[in-house]
C-alpha cells in the first residue's frame, strides 16, 4: 500500500470496489457496530441442535454479521480516504519535493513548513491507525470460526476462508500505508517495526523481494546493519543457486553493509563471488561495478583470495 497519490474520485471509487469486491455477500444479519459478532465454541456438529439453533445456523448467523460489518467499513473507508488524499495535498502544497522534507527530517531539522508537513501526515497515519483498529474484532471472530471449521459445511468453509483473506489482504495494506507515512516524516524505525509486523504475519513463501528489500533499507538508516545484512542473505537464499548471483544489484548492496560494517575481507569475498557469475567477457561491462569496489578495497587492505562459496548464514 504506497501511500496515497492524489487520484481522480472516480479512480478512487474503482480502487475501493477491486479492495472490497464481493464484500457484500448475500446474508441477513444485524448490525454489529464495532463489535465482534459474539463467537462462543461450537462444539456440536452442523445440524446437530443447540439450544434453539443448530450449529451450522450460529455459524451462518456470526458469517452474516462479519460480511454486514466490512460493508459498513467499506464506506466508512471511502469517507477517510477522501480526508487523508485532502490532507496530503495540503501537507505537499507546503514544500517542494517530498526527497528534500525527509532528508531535512532526518537531520533533526527543517523550516516550520517542514514540521507542519510532518504533523499533517502524522496525523493522517494516526486516522489511519484507528481505523485498520476497527477490523480486529472481525479478525478474532474469523480466528474464532476457524479454528472450529471442522464443524462447519463445505460451503461454510469456503466463506471462512474468503473472509479471513479479505481481511488480512485489507490490514496488510492498511499497514502498508501507515508505514509509508512514517519513511516520509524520516521516522525509519517505526516504519520498520510496521513492516516487521507485516513480514512476521506471512509465511515464508510470501515474503516477497519487495518487502524484504524495504526491511533491509529500513534497517540500515536505523541503524541494525546486522538485521540489514541477514535480510539481504535472504532474499539471496529465496534464489535457485543457479540463479543466485547473478543478482548483481543485491550483491552490491550486501558488500558495501559488510564493508559498512567494518568486515571488508567478507565484503572483498561477496564481490568476488558475484563478479565470477559473470561471463569472463562481459566481466569489464557487467561486471565493473564489482570490479571497481573489488579495486577500492585490495588498494586499500591488500589483495585476497575469493572463497569458493559465498559467506554462510550468521556470517
Amino acid at each position: 500500500m504506497r501511500v496515497f497519490s492524489l487520484l481522480s474520485l472516480a479512480t478512487l471509487v474503482f480502487s475501493l470496489t477491486l479492495v472490497w469486491s464481493g464484500a457484500a455477500l448475500a446474508a441477513p444479519a444485524a448490525k454489529t457496530g464495532d463489535k465482534a459478532p459474539a463467537v462462543g465454541p461450537t462444539k456440536e456438529p452442523a445440524g446437530k441442535a443447540k439450544g434453539d439453533e443448530t450449529a451450522a445456523e450460529k455459524i451462518d448467523k456470526q458469517l452474516a454479521a462479519v460480511t454486514d460489518r466490512l460493508s459498513e467499513l467499506m464506506s466508512e473507508e471511502m469517507s477517510l480516504t477522501m480526508d487523508l488524499m485532502k490532507m496530503q495535498t495540503r501537507a505537499n502544497e507546503l514544500i517542494e519535493t517530498p526527497d528534500k522534507a525527509v532528508e531535512e527530517l532526518s537531520k533533526g531539522g527543517g523550516t516550520a513548513k517542514v514540521r507542519e508537513y510532518k504533523q499533517i501526515l502524522l496525523q493522517s497515519a494516526q486516522k489511519l491507525q484507528a481505523f485498520d483498529g476497527k477490523y480486529f474484532s472481525l479478525m478474532k471472530t474469523m480466528k474464532a470460526l476457524d479454528r472450529d471449521r471442522e464443524y462447519a459445511a463445505a460451503e461454510q468453509q469456503a466463506r471462512i476462508d474468503e473472509l479471513n483473506n479479505r481481511l488480512q489482504l485489507k490490514h496488510k495494506a492498511d499497514l502498508e500505508k501507515i508505514a509509508i507515512l512514517y519513511e516520509k516524516v524520516a521516522d525509519p524505525k517505526t516504519a520498520l517495526q510496521i513492516y516487521g509486523e507485516i513480514y512476521q504475519s506471512l509465511p515464508e513463501k510470501k515474503r516477497d523481494k519487495t518487502l524484504k528489500e524495504k526491511i533491509a533499507i529500513l534497517s540500515e538508516k536505523a541503524g541494525n546493519l546486522r538485521a540489514a545484512i541477514d535480510m539481504y542473505k535472504s532474499i539471496l537464499d529465496g534464489i535457485p543457486e543457479k540463479e543466485r548471483y547473478r543478482d548483481r544489484a543485491t550483491g552490491e548492496k550486501l558488500g558495501g553493509l559488510y564493508e559498512k560494517a567494518g568486515d571488508p575481507k567478507t565484503a572483498l569475498a561477496v564481490y568476488k563471488t558475484f563478479l565470477a557469475a559473470i561471463a569472463p567477457d562481459k566481466q569489464d561491462t557487467d561486471g565493473k561495478g564489482l570490479k571497481d569496489k573489488i579495486a577500492a578495497i585490495e588498494r586499500k587492505f591488500g589483495k585476497s583470495e575469493s572463497p569458493k562459496q559465498p559467506p554462510k548464514k550468521g556470517k
